[in-house]
């Protein structure tokens, strides 16, 4: 059902295109809906101030995208929180048991092994206080364990609330198999308690399937500075302490012009000791749920975190990974785990009050450096840090014999080329990519070339695999383009043209982007291009990064192996790639535009001054810098 909005933005696109745009809105509205979309409403009005708890409304539930898990081959008998339930479901199929019928359950359903986290109210209530308390675990749930004990069917705990909560769920851990801890410092403790060294460090993560940078509809960092959590005025005074430097800090950033912090608190008009006091309690918006903390991570330019341990090097808050994946950039106080996991570039760590209002006012401020820190920080994760990461351990403990390496898929990268002066070029590019195992398909497009030459570029500059093709000049582009395709051998293709830059996390990024948008293309719609003659360097298509689209530039279009064979390129010389892209879309399939950096178009010129088609090309963008675009594009 169209609202008034939609109907405003239908007739735009009519105007603006016709009823081929008007169709291809539309197309584009249902599949955003059907992946990452929040239910209800959405959109957040630009420099709106979020006070007061109506303002709440803005924040919609985002809506978990419907997929399958990850393992399929596994089901898993759980009993988690609902966070942890949210981030494991996308990994195995999860059973949850239920503490009044969990015997029907395993007996009309085999399991593969117990996963218990230290939830105090496990499984929606069902295991409210089970596990914990004065006279240790409860019946139901001893038997629970004695059940899986006598049919050898392994369980592992996970105590995420430690060290704090340590002496709580002690008595629980004794009950499992393998135990993993938040903190690793625990461990000896563990092995001196229980009697067996059994004992492994499992930190939170990120779920790619909740916590992406994919951007639908408005609303992206719209808001200011956002802190959610609760404050303890009786307990934790270290995190009190960082809580009162921090929250002052975003205080004070605001008192200059800056953005107005708003607090969500998670114990909202419940019990004094965990209100938020004088000054602060100005600065109380209400309170979220998951759901729509979820959509708020996205709307706010930064968010704050503070730390109720600093020692571990491994105990931090969930919302760490999972804000910095959703797309915005954390501000913190000192804790041993931050610099554990993430470089001072990729999380910002204030260790005074100056010093966090100084870099509330930065990202704030600075969208290019809000970008840059979330992009490096979003790479960290989805290269260490995701439950895909963390599942991969837990298994590796109770079944290693089923154990799946979490890796990248291969990559080929299809160069056809008629200018044998860019060989040079084009392996070194490859030969700079990071994190990959990529195979260079090279066709020499109406010349030909020694293979000892071949051999010898691909040893100076360390291409471990590729494959030498030539066609004739009588053959397409498109032609030439799939005699790459047919003559490749990974799992992922990818278009690279031959006198473009690449920078060296170029691949590394596509292949997570792939991974995470669950698109059938990915590429760069958004994306710098610089102009020799002049040393100018444009952004163009801005506003199209990290968004479903129907075009990526060419040189940048990446998809799993069968896509490209289920829609060959034409026998054309032009519109090659936007053939390829429509018949992708016409077919069901959609496309997604990732994040601007790393790749840089080249356009050569002849002369020192700008000529027509450049005038006309920088005119579609905004001139964002002269000089060598490397090092402003390489992140």
């Amino acid at each position: 059902m169209l609202v008034i909005e939609d109907i405003r933005k239908a007739a735009w696109h009519y105007r603006q295109g016709g009823l081929n745009q008007l169709l291809e809105w539309r197309r584009r509205q249902k599949v955003e809906k059907r992946i990452n979309s929040p239910r209800g409403k959405r959109k957040t009005r630009p420099g709106s101030s979020g006070s007061g708890p109506a303002n709440l409304a803005a924040f919609g539930p985002y809506r978990v995208p419907d997929r399958d898990p990850r393992r399929q081959d596994l089901r898993v008998g759980v009993i988690l929180d609902d966070f942890s339930s949210a981030a494991y479901s996308f990994e195995w199929n999860l059973l949850h048991l239920r503490k009044d019928s969990w015997q029907e359950q395993l007996a009309e359903t085999s399991i593969d092994f117990l996963f218990v986290e230290s939830a105090w109210s496990g499984n929606q209530g069902s295991w409210k206080y089970q596990l914990m308390g004065t006279s240790g675990p409860k019946p139901e749930f001893l038997e629970l364990m004695a059940w899986c004990r006598a049919r050898q069917i392994p369980t592992v705990f996970w105590n995420k609330e430690d060290p704090p909560h340590y002496e709580d769920f002690l008595p629980a851990a004794r009950e499992f198999d393998m135990v993993f801890t938040s903190d690793s410092d625990r461990i000896p403790s563990y092995q001196r308690d229980l009697g067996h060294d059994r004992i492994a460090p499992l930190p939170f993560a990120a779920q790619p399937a909740i916590h992406n940078p994919v951007r639908i509809g408005e609303g992206r960092h719209s808001r200011g500075v956002a802190f959610a959590g609760m404050y303890f005025a009786h307990k934790y005074p270290e995190r009190r302490q960082q809580m009162d430097l921090l929250l002052s800090a975003a205080r004070d950033a605001s008192s200059k012009s800056g953005p107005r912090l708003d607090i969500f608190s998670r114990q909202l008009g419940g019990d004094s000791s965990y209100q938020f006091p004088v000054p602060f309690n100005e600065n109380v918006v209400g309170s979220l749920d998951y759901a729509k903390m979820l959509t708020a991570y996205r709307a706010y330019k930064v968010f704050l975190n503070v730390n109720s341990v600093v020692g571990s090097p491994s105990m931090c808050a969930r919302r760490i990974f999972e804000i910095t994946a959703s797309g915005t950039p954390i501000v913190s106080t000192p804790s041993a785990a931050i610099g554990h996991f993430f470089e001072p570039d990729e999380v910002f760590v204030a260790g005074s009050q100056e010093q966090g209002e100084h870099q509330i006012r930065m990202l704030a401020r600075s969208p290019e450096l809000n970008d840059r820190v979330v992009h490096r920080g979003q790479r960290r994760i989805w290269s260490e840090h995701t439950y895909a990461h963390r599942a991969e351990t837990i298994i590796a403990a109770v079944l290693p014999e089923r154990v799946r390496r979490v890796a990248l898929p291969t990559v080929s990268a299809l160069v056809p080329t008629i200018r044998p002066h860019q060989l040079e070029h084009v392996f070194a590019t490859i030969g700079s990519q990071s994190d990959v195992d990529v195979e260079l398909v090279l066709l020499t497009h109406g010349f030909e070339v020694p293979m000892d030459h071949v051999e010898d570029l691909a040893a100076k500059h360390g291409v471990q695999r590729f494959k030498l093709l030539t066609a004739s000049r009588d053959l397409t582009l498109g032609e030439c383009l799939n005699q790459c395709v047919a003559a490749s051998s990974s799992e992922v293709l990818t278009k690279m043209d031959d006198d473009d830059y690449y920078g060296p996390q170029y691949l590394v990024d596509l292949l997570h982007a792939l991974d995470y948008s669950k698109a059938d293309v990915v590429g760069k719609q958004a994306h710098y291009m610089h102009f020799v003659s002049t040393k100018a360097t444009a952004l163009r298509i801005a506003h199209m990064e990290h968004r479903l689209t129907r075009f990526v530039v060419g040189p940048t279009i990446t998809a799993r192996r069968e896509v490209f064979e289920s829609n060959p390129f034409e026998a054309v010389n032009r519109g090659e790639d936007t053939g390829f892209l429509k018949a992708v879309t016409t077919a069901g399939g959609f496309i997604y535009s990732a994040d601007r950096f790393n790749f840089c178009q080249i356009r050569q010129g002849d002369g020192h001054t700008w000529d027509v088609s450049d005038e006309e090309l920088a005119a579609s963008g905004e001139i964002t810098f002269f000089g060598d675009p490397k090092e402003h594009i390489t992140v």
